[in-house]
């Protein structure tokens, strides 16, 4: 659906954070004769009532499916997909997704392209909602959309080039079962067609599942595609060799020189958040990882520190985890020391009872009592904050919770 079709029609914007407010913008730049209303559980507790008095529902990222949704389904689409009908045909579109490692591989493809010379924008789950830039996209913009299970899931038109970089279960307290949450995110591929391509890590065979679900060129990337040594650039983890070949093999189909890649991803500093070394305070080593929201993400957080970590931080909001593996990982490392928060703290205590972890462990009530108690401890080595939960029991999100941790780091130092 074009954004202009839209024009003399009720359009309910179901949720009014950033997604929801650029689409507003653009609906009145683009579509100024719709009928706009909007909808936000925050403003209002009853904001599904009488959903089908309306044309066209744009359904925000943020809400998760609801029984209401079901008798107006056909009515429902969201930002993704309405971009994705609005931009020139000729635009190219590179499409990002997975369980892990999308943002790094989405600002890695970014900054290739970019010094390679060629117009890009980095847009989607990353960066600035994709609506903003509706009117200053050309023919000869390439975009770059790291696209999240939420943004795909009623997306009927899939990019030209498709990334897919890990899969295993997430969210499934939005998406109820595994099959779900992949299917969402099979819309990246769905619609795909001949001439277009879709890159794949070998490594993950859910995710080589969704590629095939194209009708374009399946190509598979390794750890051995990177270009690069880990020690040529400034990631840290295996796990980010993966990422360097996904983006690598996106800016060779782009005929970007190897020369000017090698470089781009030589210069890559990393994102916040994400095996992100804060420094040494209080003659401690600290690594904030608070993207890690799930158990798979700490077991690689602790295959690319090493043997380094002695402390531990875990816990955050409870979406139903099997933290067996993490806990059997951990009882092999030298950690000596674990600090529970959080609403899977209960589970993740049981998981490393059973798998027979001989460290300490310690609960406390939140991030701020963990960290104090760190400072009063005899010093660890190094202090990972890898929580293998969501973040949403006690913050906004896990870059609030990545940016408190620092905060409160940094307190009497």
């Amino acid at each position: 659906m074009h954004i202009k079709e839209l024009n003399g029609k009720k359009v309910c914007i179901l949720g009014y954070g950033r997604e929801g407010k650029a689409m507003e913008q653009a609906l009145k730049k683009f579509a100024p004769q719709a009928s706009i209303t909007i909808r936000d559980e925050k403003e209002d507790a009853d904001y599904l009532r009488s959903l089908d008095q309306f044309d066209v529902i744009i359904r925000s990222p943020g809400i998760p499916p609801k029984p209401e949704f079901e008798e107006v389904a056909e009515r429902i689409t969201n930002a993704t997909n309405i971009f994705f009908h609005s931009i020139p045909s000729e635009t190219v579109v590179i499409g990002v997704t997975g369980s892990k490692g999308k943002s790094t591989t989405s600002s890695l493809i970014h900054s290739i392209i970019r010094d390679g010379g060629r117009e890009a924008l980095l847009v989607g789950n990353i960066g600035d909602p994709a609506m903003t830039h509706l009117d200053n996209i050309t023919p000869q913009t390439i975009i770059v959309m790291e696209l999240s299970s939420f943004q795909l899931l009623h997306a009927r038109k899939s990019p030209h080039i498709a990334v897919i970089t890990s899969f295993f279960p997430e969210h499934l307290d939005y998406h109820s079962t595994v099959e779900r949450y992949q299917d969402a995110k099979k819309n990246i591929t769905r619609f795909q067609q001949k001439g277009d391509f879709v890159f794949c890590a070998i490594s993950s065979p859910e995710g080589r599942i969704i590629a095939h679900e194209s009708a374009g060129t399946i190509v598979e990337y390794s750890e051995e595609d990177a270009p690069v040594s880990l020690v040529e650039t400034h990631l840290i983890g295996d796990h980010n060799l993966r990422n360097i070949a996904g983006a690598w093999k996106v800016a060779e189909l782009l005929g970007i020189p190897k020369k000017v890649a090698i470089e781009a991803i030589r210069m890559f500093k990393g994102l916040p958040h994400r095996l992100e070394l804060f420094g040494k305070h209080h003659g401690i080593e600290w690594v904030n990882d608070s993207i890690s929201t799930n158990p798979h993400a700490t077991i690689e957080a602790l295959n690319a520190l090493g043997e380094r970590v002695t402390t531990l931080i875990l816990g955050g909001k409870d979406r139903g985890f099997d933290y067996t593996g993490l806990a059997h990982r951990i009882a092999q490392s030298p950690i000596t020391h674990i600090i529970l928060l959080g609403e899977t703290a209960p589970r993740i205590h049981e998981a490393l009872t059973k798998a027979c972890y001989q460290g300490n462990i310690s609960r406390v009530k939140d991030l701020h009592e963990a960290v104090s108690l760190i400072k009063h401890k005899p010093l660890p080595s190094l202090v990972l904050l890898s929580p293998a939960s969501p973040s949403f029991d006690q913050f906004k999100n896990f870059e609030e919770r990545g940016e408190t941790f620092k905060r409160y780091i940094l307190q009497d130092s």
